[in-house]
């Protein structure tokens, strides 16, 4: 059964504040009759499947948009060439979300490695002036 443009009122107002009273009153809810009115709609099945629905598609584009967001992020820092902790971490992040570390098998490599202390030491590379090279 579909909602009445009252109820669909209940129900975006609700979701704006999470107020059912106020989201009763101003759906054109009576002041005496809001408090009631709005318990009620909560436990209607169409009223819930409505709340739920909206909150999915929502949260659905919020989380995608985030994912890209995120993804961004990554990349940034793994172009990093100065924080390299960082970007291991981000190569982990990538591979994680990804699945890649499924898709090629090392899924117990990398929990074995996560549950241990691992050590990474990057020595500075001589510059091409400090080990004689011109260029010619």
């Amino acid at each position: 059964m579909a909602l009445t443009s009252k109820q669909e009122a209940f129900c975006l107002a609700y979701l704006l504040n999470r107020d059912a009273k106020a989201a009763a009153l101003g759906a054109g809810y009576s002041e005496n009759y809001a408090a009631k009115k709005a318990y009620a709609l909560l436990q209607k099945e169409e009223v819930k499947s409505f709340i739920e629905e909206a909150e999915r598609e929502y949260f659905s584009g919020r989380f995608a948009k985030l994912a890209i967001k995120s993804m961004n992020t990554l990349e940034e820092i793994l172009d990093d060439p100065y924080d390299s902790r960082s970007r291991l971490a981000a190569i982990k992040e990538i591979f994680t979300y990804y699945g890649l570390e499924r898709k090629l098998g090392i899924v117990s490599e990398a929990e074995e490695v996560s549950s241990q202390n691992v050590h990474i030491v990057f020595n500075e590379v001589p510059s091409r002036k400090e080990l004689g090279e011109t260029d010619e």
